[in-house]
């Protein structure tokens, strides 16, 4: 092998090495073998189970202060609406402290003030931070364990989380982690009769949110250290345009899709 080409290989090496370094420290994580989306999967409704109603008792799951807002604000304000018991777990403290010269502290403090305000708007009777790193949450055992006893000392029949199996092609590795340890810990609880999950590709439920969209934009809203101005208006676009595609689904203009599995018995 040449001079020339023996420089060529080291740098590819370099390159390759320093790339794997990059994807390994960065939190988002690509599918490269997805999941195929089944196909005898019937659409369930646990609105039928009283979902919608005052004698409900939900908790969602999530991995970062927003997440709730974000990807089922309009399900939880019609939530609000029926007088349904709603309690919030959130695994990380969303500090964003794995990226050079942030003020992780700060971070922490401010982004618990405005989900702990978001969730006020919706009703919500408690929030529980476990307070894991942003962008480093690991799974096993204890994520488990804590998440199923933040789930039991609430007593839902229904908890909304992460879909773990059929997320979307680009997922932040926090969404996974605690969409799989909360898939575990309900395991754990037979008072759970259904788990609901969003992020995912293979919907079978939707709540219709057409009447309610001004309501998640305000939850939205609520989340100035992450979305302000120009990017706030982008967010809006966005929710708005997958809003309008999870309705196809359920033939209304805007909705909310999720996964729903429920407890065989």
């Amino acid at each position: 092998m040449g001079r020339g080409l023996k420089r060529f290989a080291a740098l590819t090496g370099v390159a390759a090495l320093g790339a794997v370094a990059f994807y390994r420290w960065q939190p988002q994580r690509y599918q490269f073998f997805e999941r195929p989306v089944p196909d005898d999967d019937p659409p369930l409704d646990p609105a039928a189970e009283y979902l919608f109603s005052e004698y409900s008792s939900v908790v969602v799951v999530i991995a970062h202060p927003d997440d709730a807002e974000f990807y089922l604000g309009g399900t939880l304000a019609r939530l609000k609406e029926y007088g349904a018991r709603i309690a919030l777990v959130v695994t990380t403290d969303g500090d964003k402290g794995y990226y050079p010269r942030v003020d992780a502290e700060k971070n922490r403090v401010v982004r618990r003030r405005e989900q702990i305000e978001s969730a006020r708007m919706y009703g919500c009777d408690e929030v529980t931070f476990l307070g894991y790193p942003d962008g480093r949450l690991k799974g096993g055992p204890e994520l488990v364990r804590q998440i199923r006893d933040a789930i039991a000392s609430f007593g839902p029949e229904y908890v909304f989380s992460f879909d773990p199996l059929y997320p979307p092609k680009v997922q932040h590795a926090d969404h996974l982690r605690t969409g799989e340890a909360t898939a575990e810990a309900v395991k754990e609880l037979p008072d759970v009769e259904w788990l609901v999950q969003f992020s995912t590709r293979a919907p079978n439920f939707a709540v219709d949110i057409t009447d309610i969209w001004p309501e998640k934009r305000k939850l939205i809203a609520v989340h100035e250290s992450q979305f302000t101005g120009r990017k706030l208006r982008f967010i809006e676009d966005m929710l708005r345009n997958r809003a309008a595609a999870d309705g196809a689904l359920a033939n209304v203009p805007l909705a909310e899709a999720f996964r729903v599995v429920q407890r065989e018995h």
